[in-house]
């Protein structure tokens, strides 16, 4: 009987401990202070690790990588190229390239003073924005080459060369002769620009067919298809920034549509909401209290049973 009840008590016990502690994965934070370090890092990326800057980063060269993934927290810190010894690699001149079969995130980061873009998505990567700025970038700020590009939290400043901007471009290089990557961006979040003209710019030269526009559900900034431009809305569906004239290039998307305006209606006393804490913790204490119960029935009637 002594064996039972422990029994029992040990499994209300693990049964808890499996509600209430968190899930643990084999995540490891590499910390990396200069570029070797950060190439180092990118190099030996098991997709799980969380790369971490201490301190801010200048580069020589462009870093590229495919087929794998990489998460760069950049703790508020920047990423910036070396002027006097800055060396391209052929035609990318962009500070980060993710490609084919890459994903990459970059959180709590600045990008600036690129020769071309801060960041590229090329012919299949994928390239995650959250809480993000680029600025000072000669030829655009991100670039969506054929690639994925999601907006979770992304602050554009001035872009582009004098006396035009270029905030995300959406564009599939002549150099990509092979596959069926398009340009695709999602938005997942926030987007906001000091400047207003081309926030987003569709490369219209080059030979792109068509591109996608994905908005999340919960985002609170929104990319539509407004007439042959890209409208960004706000939360309230105001046009906050427009795109440039794309004309006929088919774009896959949610159109614009301008709310009606609704006539004033007399005032309703409002119903008493429910402020109870919509948290994951309530759903976890009933199961917790429906194991506890239950063990102590179970105990109790099993104590019974062998008297």
């Amino acid at each position: 009987m002594k064996n039972l009840k422990n029994g029992i008590i040990l499994l209300l016990v693990v049964s808890i401990a499996l509600i209430f502690l968190p899930n643990f994965s084999n995540a490891q934070t590499t910390e990396v202070y200069d570029e070797d370090t950060l190439l180092d890092a990118i190099d030996t990326s098991t997709g799980e690790d969380i790369i971490s800057l201490t301190a801010n980063i200048s580069l020589t060269r462009p870093i590229e990588f495919t087929d794998k993934t990489v998460s760069i927290n950049g703790n508020n810190h920047t990423i910036t190229k070396v002027d006097e010894n800055w060396s391209p690699n052929g035609s990318n001149g962009t500070l980060i390239t993710a490609g084919a079969g890459a994903k990459l995130t970059l959180s709590n980061l600045t990008l600036t003073n690129s020769q071309k873009y801060g960041v590229q998505s090329y012919n299949g990567g994928y390239v995650i924005l959250d809480n993000v700025t680029i600025s000072n970038c000669a030829y655009g700020g991100v670039l969506a080459n054929a690639g994925t590009i999601e907006v979770r939290n992304l602050t554009l400043k001035k872009n582009g060369g004098e006396g035009y901007n270029n905030g995300i471009e959406i564009a599939k290089g002549s150099s990509i002769t092979t596959g069926d990557n398009k340009p695709t961006l999602i938005m997942n979040g926030t987007l906001s620009s000091t400047e207003t003209d081309n926030v987003i710019y569709v490369d219209i030269n080059d030979p792109i067919s068509g591109f996608d526009i994905i908005n999340t559900e919960g985002t609170t900034n929104k990319v539509l298809i407004n007439g042959t431009k890209l409208a960004i809305t706000d939360q309230n569906n105001n046009i906050i920034y427009q795109s440039n004239d794309i004309g006929n290039i088919n774009v896959s998307g949610d159109p614009y549509v301008e709310q009606a305006v609704v006539p004033n209606e007399p005032a309703t006393q409002p119903q008493a909401q429910d402020e109870t804490p919509k948290t994951g913790i309530g759903n976890s204490l009933e199961v917790a209290l429906f194991i506890i119960s239950a063990s102590a029935i179970a105990i109790i009637f099993l104590k019974r049973k062998f008297l």
